[in-house]
């Protein structure tokens, strides 16, 4: 029997961006025009030595998911490496704010709507993880609530018009989830193989002073361009740097570092109170590469 055609519906669309397509098109070139892309590619190409870094697709990035006055700005930098980009499949990551659950849940409904219009899940792909490892499985609830994976949609629209995605949320943040999700995305990528981009959605520091906010946050940015994973777990866990969404992080460099270049490069970061104003409680917001 024929499986009924699923729609995730959108739960932040008029809250942490536009609801109407025009103003959202239109805020979302906003942001990608005013990322300077050849200034991006020198900085990544002092940080990586990487020669060539226009002409290499980024194993993954980091990208915040605030309400897009916050880190639209942010994000930016990190969609504008993946205009025009051959890429199949993006591997959103993500951790979950609204529901408490163990493991890794994919969601596998059929696509996910935005006021751009549906994007298709790799149902494939996301079938395969799901199939890895009994902690990997489906929380429909988790994934109904949850806005990190739904505020990259728009902008994984705007710059890859034709991609699939597979959303996957981890419940738990340890070692040994992000150390499963690793290994499942090396599985899959291989036994299904073709143009792949991972997207880690996490904020930084919640609502610490400025200053403290960036003491945290330079910590965190020196694991990442150093790639050591068990630094940037250590440091978390101590509270000596912070992550909502440090498990797919702690992924990615990873993933990186088994499959990939082990190089990084940070393209930019600032915090909540360079926009709002209010110093006193700012949340960071990062965007980064993996190569």
């Amino acid at each position: 029997m024929r499986k009924e055609y699923t729609l995730r519906h959108p739960v932040v669309n008029g809250l942490f961006y536009p609801d109407k397509k025009s103003e959202l098109e239109n805020i979302v070139t906003e942001y990608m025009e005013k990322a300077d892309k050849k200034s991006l590619y020198e900085s990544i190409r002092e940080q990586t030595g990487l020669r060539n870094p226009e002409e290499v697709l980024p194993l993954a990035l980091i990208v915040p998911h605030a309400g897009y006055i916050f880190s639209g700005k942010v994000q930016a930098y990190s969609y504008s490496l993946l205009v025009n980009s051959p890429v199949d499949t993006a591997v959103i990551i993500g951790p979950s704010h609204q529901k408490s659950f163990e493991g890794l849940s994919v969601n596998l409904d059929n696509a996910y709507k935005t006021p751009l219009g549906n994007v298709e899940v790799d149902l494939d792909f996301s079938n395969e993880l799901n199939s890895y490892n009994d902690n990997i499985f489906i929380n429909e609830e988790a994934h109904l609530s949850e806005h990190a994976i739904e505020v990259q949609l728009p902008f994984i629209q705007t710059v890859m018009k034709e991609v699939k995605i597979v959303p996957v949320l981890i419940g738990e943040q340890n070692w040994e989830n992000s150390e499963l999700l690793k290994n499942a995305i090396i599985s899959t990528m291989k036994k299904l193989p073709k143009n792949y981009v991972v997207i880690i959605s996490s904020d930084l520091s919640h609502y610490h002073p400025h200053v403290e906010a960036i003491t945290l946050d330079k910590l965190l940015l020196e694991d990442i361009k150093n790639m050591n994973a068990q630094s940037f777990y250590d440091n978390i866990q101590s509270g000596k740097s912070e992550a909502c969404g440090f498990g797919g992080i702690l992924t990615g460099i990873m993933l990186s570092s088994e499959t990939g270049k082990k190089k990084s490069a940070i393209l930019h970061y600032m915090n909540s109170g360079e926009v709002s104003g209010d110093r006193k409680k700012v949340v960071g917001y990062l965007s980064a590469a993996l190569y």
